[in-house]
This record gives structure tokens, C-alpha cells and sequence, in this order.
């Protein structure tokens, strides 16, 4: 089985060579059940990761639908997450499937802080939270006041603002453009990360670029090789899902004018009464003439 396995103590991963989908690989060490740091701190290390990684990986068919000697030559197992699922054959070029890659995780992880921002403060309004605007597309609407876009913030309510709009998006659009810059070139600027503590710029030298570790892991959950696989392995799976979840709620709303929490309650109080087949066939969505 071949995983990725050369990282620094901060985490880091050494840097991918371009135009390959991943960085240098090794077969892990199995060494008896070797027990190694949990990512939460205590002793218990990764699962067994044959399961997600090398030949005789999960496929995201069973055995008897889906064929070992038809998955493509190319997904090897290298990359978390990988099921040897690539219908359209989109993969053929390691440095365009290392592009996806990139793109993929970028995306899973804005949609699962996107699901959270959804959801939480529409639940928390739900269950009376001073929050104008928790339903998520509403928001905009309800923190806009007098030109300016005012905040919440939970639990101490509304943050005034005094900038307009324009500025408030010019601000952000410039704090974004320079965090991408250095994401882009694989540089930073000095900080303070609690756990790491102060930090120059030189830390960020040789750092892989989509888990760099370092500053962004101050809890110190990737130290082990290992756990870093399995993490990496959660984290996909857990932004593939985030991301339908987005789509759905955005689809969802714009059929039933709702945000999800409000759906979801109204499903839990009344199942049978309340799902996609009768949202979808009620009364004041039959076409008439």
C-alpha cells in the first residue's frame, strides 16, 4: 500500500512535485498494530488505513458490482478518498487530477464551514437567539441597514457598523486575494498561532500547500504520519458530503422558501406529512389552467 509519509514535526507534509497528484510515498509500518497518538491526544493512532488506501481499498461499488481490473490504472490509491470512481476518465493527466484535487479540497472545505453557517444560526434564531437574519438567505437583506451591513455575533447580538457597503467588500475582497496569494506561492507572513506562539515567514518555506500544517495545526493533530492519512481521508469524505448538503439546501429553499432547519423540524414533527413527495405535489404547485 502506498501513502504519502514524509512530513515535519509541525505536521507538514514535504511539497508535491509538480504535475503529480501527490507527494513522495512509502508503505506504513505496521509493526504489530504499533500504537500511535491519537488525534484527539491520547494513544490509539489511525485505523487500519489498507482500507483507504493502496489496491485493496474501499471502492464506491461493493465487490461483485464493480470489478478491481476495471478501475482505471491511474487511481492507484495514492490520494485520500480515492474509490476508483472516475466515469468520465478526467484523471488521465496526473498534473490536471492533481488540479482537481486541489480545487475538490478547496471547495470541501468552504462548503463544510458553509453547511455550519447555514444551519447554526437558523437553529440558534429558531430557538430564541437574538439574531436578525439566521435564515441563510435572508441574511444579506436583514444585516443591510441604511447602506451599511451590519453583524451578528452570538451571543452578544448586533455589531454595529459604520463602513458602507462597498467598503466592507473592498476590504474583504483584499484580505481574501492576499490570502490566496499565499496560499498560491507557498508563503505567509509572520504571526501568532496559539501553540506555535510567534512565527517568521521563513516557517511556511517548503510547506505543502494544501496541508501545510505549522501555524494551521496548533493542536498538533497531524504529528503522526499516520493519523494525518486517516485525517485526510475524514476530511475529504466529510466536504464531499458538506458540498451535496450545500446544494441541496440551496435547492431546497427555493422550493419551499425555507432555510433547512426549518425543514428538517417540520419533517421530525410530521414525516409523513411533510417530505419531498408532498412538498413537491402540493396543491399550489399543481399547473393549472
Amino acid at each position: 500500500m502506498q501513502i504519502q509519509a514524509l512530513f515535519k514535526k509541525t505536521g507538514a507534509s514535504a511539497p508535491a512535485k509538480k504535475g503529480t497528484a501527490s507527494t513522495k510515498v512509502v508503505k506504513p509500518s505496521k509493526a504489530g498494530g504499533k500504537a500511535t497518538r491519537g488525534w484527539l491526544g491520547g494513544q490509539g493512532g489511525a485505523a487500519d488505513l489498507d482500507k483507504w488506501y493502496g489496491p485493496d481499498r474501499k471502492l464506491f461499488l461493493p465487490s461483485g458490482l464493480y470489478d478491481r481490473s476495471e478501475i482505471p490504472e491511474y487511481l492507484n490509491g495514492e490520494l485520500a478518498g480515492d474509490y476508483g470512481y472516475d466515469p468520465l476518465g478526467l484523471g488521465k493527466d496526473p498534473e490536471t487530477v492533481a488540479k482537481y484535487r486541489e480545487n475538490e479540497l478547496l471547495h470541501a472545505r468552504w462548503a463544510m464551514l458553509a453547511a455550519a453557517g447555514i444551519l447554526i444560526p437558523e437553529g440558534l434564531q429558531a430557538n430564541g437567539a437574538n439574531i436578525k437574519g439566521g435564515t441563510w438567505f435572508e441574511t444579506g437583506a436583514e444585516m443591510l441597514n441604511g447602506g451599511t451591513l451590519n453583524y451578528f455575533a452570538v451571543p452578544w447580538g448586533i455589531v454595529s457598523n459604520p463602513l458602507p457597503l462597498f467598503a466592507v467588500i473592498a476590504v474583504e475582497v483584499g484580505l481574501m486575494g492576499a490570502v490566496e496569494f499565499y496560499r498560491r506561492n507557498g508563503t505567509g507572513p509572520a504571526g501568532y498561532s496559539p501553540g506555535i506562539g510567534k512565527f517568521d515567514s521563513s516557517v511556511f518555506d517548503g510547506l505543502d500547500p494544501l496541508y501545510p500544517g505549522g501555524p494551521f495545526d496548533p493542536l498538533g493533530l497531524a504529528d503522526d504520519p499516520e493519523v494525518l492519512q486517516e485525517l485526510k481521508v475524514k476530511e475529504i469524505k466529510n466536504g464531499r458530503l458538506a458540498m451535496v448538503s450545500v446544494l441541496g439546501f440551496a435547492v431546497q429553499s427555493y422550493v419551499t422558501g425555507e432555510g433547512p432547519y426549518a425543514n428538517w423540524t417540520k419533517h421530525v414533527a410530521d414525516p409523513f406529512g411533510y417530505n419531498l413527495l408532498t412538498v413537491l405535489g402540493a396543491e399550489e404547485r399543481t399547473p393549472t389552467l
